[in-house]
């Protein structure tokens, strides 16, 4: 197939139109999923209840993973825009599907940046905590430190995306580079590089590892999120679906050696890995490498602070689509005179998201208890939007008369399956409190939503056919 941009309309609404190159596209997916932040603590959850599986149950969820990213790029290759996934899933779902996408997504941004604050905050105070200063450890010092990095944030996203793309792909590549060198460098310590209990998954069972799947999927959540730059792209039709299925499969490569590493190094193996609080911070000790500890945590500091770069970077994209097609008030679809980011929108999800991070911590909770709490709402919004790509694409394909209709139908059954399987096993058994309560939030959330958009199709039934409409679609040669 070959894909040639030719939009009626120029759907940029004053943003930086055909401004982004490839590498940047790429850099947006690539800091929303965070691999580092994901390989902190990932692999002991995992080897919690897959043992000397959990490397396999990663390859499985990449698998997973992939054939989602299948249905989104079967949008990406023909349509962008502001939006992402809201925009992309209009042809196929209509205005009530989209803004239903849309809102799913924008709830899921929302807990992702919020969570991710709070994980940037304790290990930016850790890490101050190895040069002596202990000041910001307690509940107000976490909260001032957040301010401070979302006031980083703040900059980095209304001056430039390019620019915050660009640091938030620089601090994750520097996160990732300290991990690797350190697991590499504790092979040579160790001598441990084939381990056979992993490659023969001594030990562990088919339910472990199966649930172990579910954490795995829950790490790449944000791969899609290069899609919310379709306006800016230079390529969209093809930058955004190379930099979807790239995330992807980089996160899914660095979760894999990741776990394998840590397991096969770890002393005491996948049973000690389950029960370290900071496995990576332990392994370095075991092996005499706590000097690089420092070096662990900024970087584990950076690679959450470019989640929440990455998270503002979308849900204001979201926001000013909508806002540009009549469905938010207008204000929201101004982009800045010089920087040409939709800085009032930007200033508009801020407090949103500094709000439930403050109220978490201030109730005493752990920082990084309250970065799972938090994302385990935003996941929730994830799901709910891939689920609907995944059904909305073989709908798509099938209305523009081209080819793998059925393909496309086989991977929408596959995710909105493996979906399902997550959300059942976030709340059957019913965990312990407060994740019993956790899935009540999104759902309010996103009653919310949806109740608005009925009263706006009922007061209002043009606006609200509007929805997703804020895009361009490609002249695609199948």
């Amino acid at each position: 197939m070959s894909t040639v941009s030719t939009p009626a309309t120029d759907h940029s609404g004053g943003l930086a139109r055909r401004s982004v190159s490839p590498f940047e596209v790429g850099a947006q997916s690539v800091a929303n999923v965070a691999p580092s932040a994901v390989i902190a603590f990932g692999p002991a959850q995992m080897a919690a209840s897959a043992g000397n599986g959990a490397w396999f149950s990663f390859f499985v969820g990449t698998v997973i993973v992939l054939v989602i990213a299948f249905s989104i790029v079967t949008f990406a290759r023909r349509r962008a825009g502001v939006g992402s996934l809201y925009s992309l899933v209009r042809p196929a779902l209509g205005p009530t599907g989209s803004f239903v996408t849309g809102w799913a997504l924008f709830l899921g941004v929302i807990g992702i940046a919020a969570g991710s604050l709070c994980g940037a905050g304790f290990f930016l105070s850790t890490f101050l905590g190895h040069f002596g200063v202990t000041a910001l450890d307690g509940i107000l010092g976490q909260i001032i430190l957040d301010l401070l990095l979302l006031a980083g944030a703040i900059f980095l996203t209304i001056t430039s995306v390019r620019v915050s793309a660009r640091v938030s792909a620089t601090l994750e590549v520097i996160s990732i580079i300290a991990i690797t060198v350190t697991l590499v460098i504790i092979y040579f310590k160790s001598g441990n590089v084939f381990d056979s209990a992993q490659f023969t998954l001594t030990g562990s069972t088919f339910g472990g590892i199966v649930f172990a799947v579910v954490i795995a999927i829950l790490g790449f959540v944000g791969f899609e999120s290069a899609a919310s730059l379709g306006a800016e792209s230079k390529d969209p039709f093809r930058a955004i679906p190379r930099a979807v299925m790239g995330s992807a499969i980089l996160a899914g490569f660095l979760y894999i050696f990741a776990t394998y590493s840590q397991v096969a190094q770890f002393k005491g193996g996948a049973a000690a890995l389950a029960k370290s609080a900071s496995p990576m911070d332990d392994l370095t000790s075991q092996w005499g490498l706590g000097f690089l500890q420092p070096v662990l945590d900024f970087g584990f500091c950076a690679s959450f602070f470019a989640v929440v770069v990455a998270c503002i970077t979308v849900g204001a994209r979201i926001l000013f689509g909508m806002s540009n097609e009549g469905i938010l008030p207008a204000f929201l679809g101004h982009a800045h005179p010089r920087h040409k980011t939709p800085s009032k929108a930007i200033w508009l999800i801020v407090p949103i998201v500094a709000i439930p991070a403050i109220a978490v911590l201030s109730t005493g909770v752990a920082p990084l208890s309250a970065t799972t709490y938090i994302d385990t709402v935003g996941v929730f919004g994830y799901m709910v939007s891939y689920a609907l790509v995944c059904v909305g694409a073989p709908f798509f394909l099938k209305k523009l008369g081209v080819k793998r209709v059925l393909l496309a139908t086989v991977m929408g059954v596959i995710g909105v399956a493996s979906l399902a399987y997550v959300f059942y096993a976030n709340v059957f058994p019913v965990p312990a409190y407060p994740f019993n309560t956790l899935p009540y939030y999104f759902l309010g959330g996103l009653v919310i939503g949806i109740v608005g958009y009925a009263i706006l199709r009922a007061r209002h039934p043009e606006v609200a056919e509007r929805a997703g409409t804020f895009a361009d679609d490609s002249a695609a040669v199948e």
